[in-house]
């Protein structure tokens, strides 16, 4: 009994140890991260070519062609579209401006007809003005993580010849990370994995695809009422969509104030757009494509958003409910083992 305790306690220390350096060397580990990432991502197309008897070496290879001829395709004809469009949005953004700037005023002569207390006046100008904030920030931060994206490009370069080993040995890793797994726990912490599989999986891919799709539905619609900005509109939507319940918001709000500021017309089609999509994503998309293998509650899914950006930001916004997913999981599985 004692030597078991001594044992648990050396592998919490080993593991707060090893948690202490990672994070200390955190940036290091960037590439190793993405090439993780990718690895997932791309390991079920290599299997269902490995299921057609190809090599795993030149399935590997033939998902990275198709990648890169889908990356240049995307490279070739949306990329300097975006650029000419982020340089037409940086000249109309003060005019941008100018527009909630009257739409505050025009509440203003508005609230002075009303019989609101001044409190509540006070209140509502406030709330536009946060408004309006926000959505300068909005606009600002994604600007700045585009920008961002440049720093990132060694290591982007890099993961994939990681990722490609990753894959190629990734029997060979298996078996290592078995091997060190003690016997007596090797069949349940296998469960816990192949459970966080499922709901990463299903995350991760399943959502990818939706924003993807979401984002290129958005875009051409915007493109069909000759918005200017299309490209930009459905990047950033789909960006956006990444978050769940408030993504599809958080989107539609700057885009649709940008079309108001063309014509109401433009405005209320926008709003319609984003409405259409977002019923094809729920009713038709999401069922299909996700599926709900985190079995959380709205509210607590709300929770968990909430938590999630404030400890990490965007990043925690997009992973903060897969992961609440897996905490249930190991938490049910404790209670059920404890009591």
């Amino acid at each position: 009994m004692q030597r078991r305790t001594l044992r648990i306690i050396i592998l919490c220390l080993l593991i707060l140890a090893g948690g202490a350096l990672f994070y200390y060397i955190r940036s290091l580990l960037v590439p190793f991260g993405i090439a993780v990432l990718l690895a997932y991502i791309i390991y079920p197309l290599v299997r269902s070519l490995e299921a057609r008897e190809v090599k795993r070496s030149w399935a590997i290879f033939t998902v990275y062609a198709a990648g890169l001829i889908l990356i240049g395709i995307f490279i070739a004809f949306f990329v300097p579209a975006m650029f000419d469009e982020a340089k037409e949005f940086g000249k109309i953004l003060p005019v941008y401006v100018e527009t909630w700037e009257e739409v505050q005023g025009y509440l203003d002569s508005v609230l002075k007809r009303t019989s609101l207390p001044v409190e509540g006046q006070q209140i509502l100008r406030e709330t536009v003005g946060h408004i309006r904030k926000g959505l300068l920030q909005g606009i600002r931060g994604f600007a700045q993580a585009l920008i961002g994206m440049i720093s990132l490009l060694p290591s982007l370069l890099l993961a994939p010849f990681l990722a490609y080993y990753f894959i190629k040995d990734f029997d060979h890793i298996k078996k290592g990370a078995l091997s060190i797994l003690p016997p007596n726990y090797r069949n349940d912490l296998l469960f816990l994995v192949r459970e966080g599989d499922l709901i990463f999986s299903q995350f991760l891919r399943g959502h990818l695809l939706v924003s993807l799709i979401v984002g290129l539905l958005t875009g051409a619609g915007a493109a069909l009422i000759k918005m200017p900005f299309a490209i930009l509109i459905g990047v950033f939507t789909a960006v956006l969509d990444l978050i769940p319940f408030f993504g599809p918001v958080l989107a539609a709000i700057p885009v649709v104030g940008l079309a108001l500021t063309i014509s109401r017309w433009k405005g209320f089609v926008m709003l319609a757009i984003y409405l259409l999509v977002q019923q094809i994503e729920g009713s038709f998309l999401a069922p299909r494509l996700l599926g709900d293998r985190v079995g959380l509650h709205p509210v607590a899914t709300v929770l968990v958003l909430l938590i999630g950006g404030y400890l990490a930001g965007p990043i925690g916004l997009i992973f903060a409910v897969p992961a609440a997913g897996l905490l249930r999981v190991v938490l049910h599985y404790l209670w059920e083992k404890i009591v």
